[in-house]
């Protein structure tokens, strides 16, 4: 098992959309990493589950909460 390696890494903007990796790197739109979610590959597709690479505040992915570890 090596964990975080194999989660797959997916750049989304506030709303939880894919975008471009260039987007998380630049830090535009409010953009950010999400692991471990599914969606359907194109940019602009709702990105659903995972759990988010940082800030957390509130609204981003509406899937409830995460659990707290």
């Amino acid at each position: 098992m090596t964990g975080c390696r194999d989660q797959r890494r997916d750049c989304v903007d506030a709303q939880g959309h894919l975008q471009p990796d260039s987007t998380c790197q630049a830090g535009m739109y409010g953009s950010h990493y999400v692991y471990g979610g599914s969606s359907g590959g194109h940019v602009g597709d709702a990105v659903i589950g995972g759990s988010v690479s940082r800030g957390g505040f509130g609204g981003i992915g509406g899937g409830g909460g995460d659990g707290g570890e």
